[in-house]
């Protein structure tokens, strides 16, 4: 990911916890799955892994009155299965001519037998045709898909 620092890219920031009826186990395996990632993220058209650490996507969302069609990657770049993990992706949209970075991170802590609290944080970093649309809504919709990734997470693996 290119340095932040001195460009005029806008940023966006995510920090919450999801408590999961599970055990450490089960989530990681399901979180570190491919096929499971195309399924809970929200406008997925696929995931694709190219290695044990890498995968590209493609991502179809609307925004506002903006229509997203995002081509990216992203690595798992630390882990310590199945403590936590550590992501960073890229993202285009040929049609707003926006690009999208990121900074994930998740933390899986055991609270009793059967319950994990996930807690994550990302920056999110974008350019281009996006930035029309203001921060605040911007931050509404993303974070709505945040949201709805974790709570896909918790229904898929409470499920199993």
């Amino acid at each position: 990911m290119a340095d932040t620092e001195d460009d005029d890219r806008s940023k966006l920031e995510f920090v919450d916890t999801v408590s999961i009826d599970t055990n450490k186990d089960t989530l990681w395996r399901f979180i570190s799955d491919a096929e499971n990632l195309a399924e809970v993220v929200p406008g997925a058209q696929s995931v694709t892994r190219h290695s044990e650490r890498h995968y590209s996507l493609e991502i179809e969302r609307g925004i506002g009155h903006v229509s997203v069609s995002l081509d990216g990657e992203f690595e798992l770049v630390e882990m310590d299965e199945p403590e936590w993990i550590i992501a960073e992706g890229e993202a285009f949209d040929s049609t707003t001519g926006s690009t999208f970075d990121v900074l994930a991170a998740m933390e899986m802590e055991q609270n009793g037998a059967e319950v994990v609290d996930l807690s994550y944080s990302a920056e999110l970093f974008y350019t281009g045709g996006v930035a029309s649309i203001g921060a605040r809504l911007l931050r509404k919709f993303i974070e709505k898909d945040v949201d709805r990734y974790f709570e896909n997470v918790k229904e898929r693996v409470e499920a199993d």
